[in-house]
This record gives C-alpha cells, sequence and structure tokens, in this order.
C-alpha cells in the first residue's frame, strides 16, 4: 500500500490496531514537560481542546487530573469510543480534525502525535483552524517531524502515514496567524524524535 492511500486512511488504519495502540501507547507521560508549559500558560480549569485525542490517555487523562475541561476530537470511531468510556464526564467527538467547527474557542490547543499525520496541503490549512479555535493568549502544542518530507511507519501491521513541512514555513504559518513561538525543540530524543511546538495566539478578538 503506497502513500497516496495510507494518507487518507489514517482513522481506519488506528481503528484496525485500537487493542495494539491501547496495550503499547506509552503512559510514561515524556510528554510531561510540555504539557507543563501549557499549563503554566493558561488559567487553571481552562479549556483544552484535544485534536487527535486517541483514546485520551495519557495527555488528556493529565489534563483532566489537573483539572481542565477536556474536548476531545478524533476520527477514530473505535479510539472514541474508549476515551467515553474511560472519561464519561468529557466531551469526545468522532470528526476529522481537518473539518469540524465548533462555536466556541479554547485555553489551549494539543494536536500531538496527531498533526503530523496530515498532508502538507492539509496541515498547511490547520493553522486557521488553530486560530479559530484558539482564545487570544491561548496556546498550540503540536508536534512535527525533525525534517520535510513523507514517510510510513509500521504500527501493529498497519501502515501509517506521515508528513512534515520544513521548520522554516511552520514558523512562517505560525507568524501568519499571530502566533508567537514559545518553545521549539528539534527531534527531542525524549519524545521519539519528534520536533515540539508551543505558541502563543496574540491576535486580539474583534
Amino acid at each position: 500500500m503506497g502513500k497516496r492511500n495510507s494518507k487518507n486512511e489514517v482513522y481506519q488504519r488506528y481503528d484496525a490496531i485500537v487493542r495494539w495502540f491501547d496495550e503499547h501507547r506509552s503512559r510514561e507521560l515524556f510528554e510531561r514537560k510540555y504539557l507543563d508549559q501549557v499549563i503554566a500558560e493558561i488559567i487553571h480549569g481552562g479549556k483544552i481542546l484535544d485534536l487527535g485525542c486517541g483514546m485520551g490517555e495519557p495527555i488528556g487523562q493529565y489534563f483532566i487530573q489537573k483539572g481542565f475541561r477536556l474536548t476531545g476530537v478524533d476520527g477514530s470511531g473505535k479510539m472514541i469510543a474508549l476515551a467515553r468510556q474511560r472519561f464519561p464526564n468529557e466531551r469526545f467527538i468522532i470528526e476529522d480534525m481537518r473539518y469540524f467547527v465548533l462555536d466556541e474557542r479554547f485555553d489551549a490547543i494539543i494536536a500531538w502525535h496527531s498533526f503530523f499525520h496530515l498532508p502538507a496541503e492539509d496541515q498547511r490549512q490547520m493553522f486557521e483552524t488553530f486560530a479559530r479555535h484558539l482564545k487570544p493568549g491561548g496556546v498550540l502544542l503540536f508536534t512535527s517531524g525533525p525534517s520535510e518530507g513523507e514517510s510510513l511507519s509500521d504500527n501493529g501491521g498497519q501502515q501509517i502515514y506521515h508528513a512534515s513541512l520544513s521548520e522554516q514555513e511552520y514558523q512562517y504559518l505560525l507568524v501568519l496567524h499571530h502566533f508567537e513561538i514559545i518553545t521549539h525543540t528539534v527531534a527531542d530524543p525524549e519524545c521519539g524524535g519528534a520536533t515540539v511546538w508551543l505558541a502563543k495566539y496574540c491576535k486580539k478578538r474583534t
């Protein structure tokens, strides 16, 4: 199966490996230092939008335990079913992150190890979506690959698509959409070699 097909089937592929992923997804919170940076930037008890939330563990769970209100969005119905079962007091929506629209703004948006499953052209469009759903002063946390290009990885026997823009283009898109970069860590070895971006939305509401 080539990249052309794989990039349009990410959610179906996660549905196919939901049990495998649930068993193998680390709960050690290697992401904690970045999640704590998000918490430091927003009000306690604020609203967090987790795009590509999966089954809500461990990232969504961490924010819930810290007293934040969580909305999770994922195109994998089987992942969302697990999230709803485990966190019945939170809101979880089955939807492709490229197409959802919510009539509200959040204090933070998280797209950890999910945003980079989108093709390059869709990633470019997502920055408008990020801006539309953030409060002024809200923060965006996402991961990308360490360099521009496409790749496939084997997860539970499924070929999962990844893509990244160049570092320069991510910086350009953030500035274009009124974000100020707070943290930019390239190929963090503690996070599987992913590049981590944390940025504050600085445009005032009109």
